[in-house]
């Protein structure tokens, strides 16, 4: 790296799930969004995410979007900062170095639970984000264990009356049809909290 390269700019944003944390970098990362569970197709497919579990241990699962990469711990730590300032620093050292993010081919190698959390991935990315955008909401997977998943709604959706119907009725039939292996669907959204919480 060159003296003159700027410094890779990272922020730390703990989730509403206590074992994730997000962090934001502050330039692209060149892939779509993709999460593995498993260190050593990690280590063959995903440079980036292999050089995350062997920053530390306890490492359960990461995803890997655009400009950001979220981090599932296997147990809560009691403060986030410390795991963040060692992840975040592996992070930044691997991008610093130019090392690969993700290799070409890594998603048609995905196997087990983890091509079904990326089945569903691909049905938020380009249907319901797209149609939930048009009411000023989102919704992603927090987190996942085999093929059970935790999604929180956001924007609009978060705390919106309808937002119990959407999950049921829109954001699970929409997964269910393209990943029917997918297991319970949890709906793991604060919706005490955001634009339009629940009283």
């Amino acid at each position: 790296m060159s003296d003159t390269t700027p410094q890779i700019s990272i922020t730390a944003e703990p989730q509403v799930i206590p074992t994730n944390c997000l962090f934001r970098v502050d330039r692209s990362l060149g892939t779509e969004v993709l999460y593995t569970s498993d260190p050593d197709w990690a280590k063959e497919w995903a440079p980036l995410a292999s050089a995350i579990f062997k920053a530390q241990d306890g490492v359960q699962g990461i995803r890997l979007g655009p400009a950001e990469v979220l981090i599932t711990l296997e147990s809560t730590p009691e403060d986030w900062r410390e795991n963040a300032r060692t992840l975040g620093r592996a992070i930044r050292t691997h991008l610093q170095e130019e090392g690969e993010v993700v290799k070409e081919g890594a998603k048609d190698a995905l196997e087990g639970s983890d091509l079904t959390r990326n089945k569903a991935q691909q049905v938020i990315e380009s249907e319901l984000n797209p149609s939930l955008a048009a009411h000023g909401g989102w919704v992603e997977i927090q987190a996942s264990k085999q093929t059970d998943l935790w999604i929180t709604m956001g924007g609009g959706c978060q705390g919106c009356g309808a937002a119990a119907a959407t999950m049921r009725q829109g954001v699970e039939v929409a997964i269910r049809e393209a990943a029917p292996e997918v297991g319970t669907i949890h709906d793991a959204t604060d919706h005490d909290a955001g634009t339009n919480p629940w009283i």
